[in-house]
């Protein structure tokens, strides 16, 4: 017996990464039972959330760097360079390691998205191949190989994908719109770039924002399933403890953006209905209020105990396809709600809208409606943590943005806000001077020919 549990012990221990790791910082959560934070003496700073039985991994490495940290001739940059940590790099001891295909070879799933301020690799991998996944994505994020001729082929590859967003009526839109509300900052421009801002960057020129960008301390790593916390620990500072970048600093967000005085955008394109939006612009996470604004979204318009979606759907149907979102960066938000009308009823779509931001801004919410919007929050708040994929969705957001790990500090501020609370955060929000109005309706008569020829050409609205 003696010798079965000393072989036991010392297997245990043969699985275990060698590398030593910082401690372990236990973060409190209700329901999580082993959440912790790390930090590498570089000022990586990963977070290890294990969840026994989930049987995946999922592993996530981001880099606060986006289309908003371009300059705008070399639009298109961040996403060049996401592409192009896919081709086959150096791991250490300077084995090959071709950390795309090896994850996949492991059954994993393996991806990348770029945002305006983050781009992040993810796998999702099976508990049993944890550390072939991770391993593949430290190599691909933190021991580039590519070359001048890979930036040529990946070159191709996204000019086909400009090329094709160009065809999607969403993306002219919404691009056309931030072309005007932003004039000359880099949210103007499509993530993807353009054609003439793609063809102008160089090899050289993607490794230096490699350089500048790619560093420990303006990075994060995530770590969510079955997996045991030390092990986790220990693979990631052996795997990224030895990553150096060029700065030992995080570089910061973008200054918020100089915005465009126009409060109402309307074009005239190949639609057969309206597409209307009434929003503001907010501060995103530097506010302290924005709980205070997402239960106003709800209230406002999320679900059909709504006051939209009662009055627009149910009382006088004049569309099935609304919404209200809300998307926060570092220091810029968006707030709006809208959707599709038939145009001989869109004046009545656009006065209830203008209604109920006044409403809102004008009254407390009812303390019935507070309690409602805090309920379905927290109920979203259950559903998102019931995957791997949707605890790392929220867990991704606190980090790059620096906000509490855990998610107790949400629920918290919401249980507490009072109907006072919002009707101040609206008050300042939503004041009349402050609405913005998009609108994109059928072109006419030879308005609807200039149309065609205009979007043939330009490819915009």
């Amino acid at each position: 017996m003696k010798r079965a549990a000393l072989l036991t012990s010392l297997a245990a221990l043969l699985a275990l990464p060698a590398a030593a790791h910082p401690p372990l910082e236990r973060i409190s959560e209700r329901g999580a039972l082993a959440l912790y934070k790390m930090e590498l003496p570089s000022g990586l700073v990963t977070v290890i959330d294990s969840r026994p039985g989930r049987r995946t991994v999922y592993c996530e490495i981001g880099v606060r760097v986006g289309s908003r940290n371009e300059d705008l001739e070399l639009a298109g940059m961040s996403h060049l360079l996401e592409h192009l940590l896919f081709k086959e790099g150096e791991g250490p001891g300077a084995r090959k390691n071709p950390a795309f295909s090896k994850i996949r070879a492991a059954g994993g799933d393996v991806n990348a998205t770029t945002e305006f301020e983050r781009t992040n690799y993810f796998c999702d991998v099976t508990s049993d191949a944890f550390e072939e996944g991770w391993r593949g994505l430290a190599s691909m994020v933190s021991a580039t190989a590519f070359d001048a001729h890979d930036v040529e082929v990946e070159r191709q590859v996204v000019l086909q994908e400009a090329a094709l967003d160009k065809n999607n009526p969403v993306a002219i839109a919404a691009y056309s719109v931030l072309k005007r509300v932003f004039p000359g900052d880099p949210l103007s421009q499509p993530i993807l770039g353009y054609r003439k801002t793609l063809e102008r960057i160089t090899y050289a020129d993607v490794k230096s924002y490699y350089g500048r960008f790619y560093t420990p301390a303006n990075s994060y790593a995530l770590v969510v399933g079955d997996v045991e916390p030390e092990r986790a620990a220990s693979l990631v500072a052996e795997t990224l403890g030895g990553w150096q970048g060029l700065s030992h600093r995080a570089e910061g967000f973008a200054p918020p953006p100089q915005v465009a005085p126009d409060r109402v955008f309307s074009f005239h394109t190949l639609v057969e209905q309206v597409y209307y939006a009434l929003g503001v612009l907010t501060p995103g996470h530097a506010a302290s209020d924005h709980m205070a604004t997402e239960m106003m979204r709800r209230v406002l318009g999320d679900g059909k105990t709504s006051r939209l979606y009662r009055r627009l759907v149910e009382q006088e149907g004049l569309t099935t396809q609304f919404l209200t979102g809300k998307y926060n960066l570092s220091n810029l938000g968006i707030f709006a709600a809208g959707g599709a009308v038939d145009p001989d009823r869109a004046d009545r779509f656009k006065a209830i809208l203008r209604e109920e931001f006044d409403r809102i801004a004008r009254e407390p919410v009812t303390t019935d409606e507070l309690q409602l919007a805090r309920r379905l929050f927290s109920a979203d708040v259950v559903r998102e943590f019931e995957t791997n994929d949707g605890i790392a969705s929220f867990r991704s957001e606190r980090l790059l943005y620096s906000l509490p790990i855990s998610r107790d500090a949400d629920i918290d501020t919401a249980a507490k806000l009072t109907p006072q609370e919002l009707l101040a955060a609206a008050q300042l929000h939503f004041s009349k001077e402050k609405l913005r109005e998009i609108e994109v309706a059928p072109a006419r008569g030879l308005g609807k020919v200039w149309a065609v020829l205009h979007y043939l050409i330009f490819k915009s609205i």
